[in-house]
């Protein structure tokens, strides 16, 4: 399975220069494209993995679209960690039955040098 040599990325700005720069690659090893669409899910950048607004929230039942709320029922800040667990989930089925679009994770062991 191909890793990205770089990475993760500091910051949103680091990761965007890198994707530029053609360092991040897809599971097949070719380079990502060099700008992010925006995700038809959360509105923020669509980096070809599982958006966790495209799924119901398990523990507060939000729909798809929808941002997670809290037992008061206001919005919550973030998405709640069941949900972002269901995108990796959906993510590993994915890799699992092939998809080749998907962003290459990253390395599992020491951080991997960031490029000069």
């Amino acid at each position: 399975m191909t890793r990205q040599s770089y990475g993760p990325p500091s910051t949103r700005s680091e990761e965007r220069a890198w994707r530029a720069a053609g360092l991040l690659v897809d599971v097949a090893g070719r380079a990502l494209p060099a700008t992010v669409q925006r995700c038809a899910f959360c509105d923020g950048g669509d980096l070809g993995d599982s958006c966790p607004a495209s799924l119901t929230c398990p523990t507060c039942k939000a729909a798809p679209r929808q941002r997670c709320h809290r037992p008061s029922g206001h919005t919550a800040e973030q998405w709640h960690t069941r949900r972002v667990r269901a995108a990796d989930l959906e993510d590993q089925r994915r890799e699992d039955d092939g998809d080749s679009t998907l962003p290459a994770r990253w390395p599992d062991a020491q951080p991997a040098p960031t490029p000069a």
